[in-house]
């Protein structure tokens, strides 16, 4: 008999928290750069020939590597080699200090062998972006620092030197009661500090990947007229002998910011979990309006119960747990249908395709998740779509393309899992649909 992992207490729900009259905060990494070249003199003779750097755009962080092939031509020396970091410094209208934002699993090599550093904090600096919104207007504090190693050369040696790390995007949040009004999600990694080592950078490449659901709401800000679009979701820049400076450095919009407004307060709204969402000339309606049903349920535990209905994640319900579906195995084939109360174009579907409860991160990776979903729409129109294994802090984007028709039914059959740890029931917590409004909405936005 299957028996899925149970969590104790009730589940907060993320997507559908609802904020007291007022806060604001920041996430991410605001930036990272190339290593400065520093010592007591100020002078080093390591040049740079080579500098390669991927910048992968995933939903919700960056990886960033960068190649470095380094030529040391003066005498044997113990170089050592600064990587900057910013991060933010503390929220002045909070109480607390903002989340923790350093990168995230930071890896040097020299010659293929990883070495060892040591932070180095900076002084607290006042960001040259003013950020403004409903609630509050100032320039946001940030402390830099700097991940520092160091290079033994010898005389006339040429070393291979590889970064590795991930940067969750920099964001500004803020809410007034229900609404709320995110900023752009940004990466930003600066050149300029290769220009404190001997000469110019003789070659170097730099890509960025695109590998989110959303590449045409990917932007490059800086620098301008740099990089040449290879694809939809490739940019390159490729350049030899540059002293970089400030208008180097790079500034990538991974997604661009919007206002997310409750439709009303009535009893149909609620039920509905809807909210208008304003994007720059995008409109849409993001809500559970529709009726589910499932092909199999796992049988209830105790006041547990796994029923379809638990996908909308209403935070009402004094127990949140998923749905699970109810078969031997790993629950391939097992479907959910959806009955549309309201049909529109279809922009997406948003989804949590494992146990997923705020805080209990194990509940997620010891019960199956939803690796590919296959999508019919108006049984006329189907794809199959992957589902990265990750647990994300926002539900996951499917993005529905080359279907504008009104979509009253929706049929989600599960075409492969990733397996728990300790089970094998496959859970999901989520499926909210994302509609396309062809106009603005009217607003009532929170006072």
């Amino acid at each position: 008999m299957k028996k899925v992992l149970t969590a104790m207490g009730s589940l907060a729900v993320a997507t559908y928290t609802l904020f007291a009259n007022g806060d604001a905060w920041q996430t991410g990494v605001p930036g990272t750069g190339s290593a400065s070249a520093s010592n007591k003199d100020g002078h080093t003779d390591v040049t740079i020939e080579n500098e390669t750097l991927k910048i992968d755009l995933y939903p919700e962080y960056a990886v960033v590597e960068v190649h470095y092939r380094m030529h040391n031509t003066g005498p044997k020396v113990q170089q050592d080699f600064f990587f900057p970091v910013e991060r933010w410094g503390k929220n002045p209208d909070a109480d607390t200090d903002a989340k923790a934002a350093d990168v995230g699993h930071y890896r040097m090599t020299i010659d293929g062998r990883e070495v060892g550093w040591t932070n180095i904090l900076g002084p607290k600096e006042e960001s040259s972006d003013t950020i403004s919104g409903e609630i509050w207007e100032q320039n946001v504090s940030t402390i830099k620092s700097w991940k520092k190693s160091v290079i033994p050369f010898e005389r006339n040696q040429t070393r291979e030197v590889t970064i590795l790390y991930t940067a969750k995007y920099a964001e500004q949040n803020e809410s007034v009661s229900d609404d709320e009004h995110v900023s752009d999600g940004t990466v930003a990694y600066s050149l300029s500090p290769a220009a404190t080592w001997k000469g110019p950078i003789g070659k170097g490449k730099i890509e960025i990947n695109i590998l989110h659901p959303e590449p045409e709401d990917v932007s490059i800000e800086a620098p301008k007229e740099r990089f040449r679009k290879i694809s939809d979701t490739r940019y390159e820049w490729e350049f030899e002998n540059l002293k970089p400076m400030l208008a180097d450095d790079i500034r990538i919009i991974a997604h661009s910011k919007y206002d997310s407004y409750p439709t009303g307060y009535s009893e149909e709204d609620l039920q509905r979990h809807a909210s208008y969402v304003i994007r720059n000339d995008q409109y849409f309606l993001d809500h559970t309006d529709y009726d589910a049903t499932a092909s199999s349920t796992l049988s209830p535990e105790g006041k547990r119960n796994y029923d379809v209905i638990n996908i909308k994640a209403d935070p009402q319900r004094e127990l949140q747990t998923p749905w699970c579906e109810g078969v031997e195995g790993d629950g391939v084939g097992e479907s959910i249908t959806l009955d549309v109360k309201r049909p529109l174009p279809l922009y997406g579907i948003l989804i949590r395709a494992g146990y997923y409860e705020y805080g209990r991160e194990d509940l997620w990776w010891k019960n199956n998740r939803v690796a590919a979903l296959e999508i019919t729409l108006n049984d006329e129109h189907t794809c199959t779509e992957s589902i990265p294994d990750e647990r994300f802090e926002n539900p996951y984007l499917i993005r529905v393309r080359d279907y504008t028709k009104p979509v009253s039914k929706i049929k989600l059959v599960i075409k492969g899992v990733y397996s728990g740890t300790h089970f094998r029931d496959t859970c999901i917590s989520l499926v909210e649909l994302r509609a396309a409004l062809e106009k603005k909405p009217e607003i009532q936005p929170a006072r």
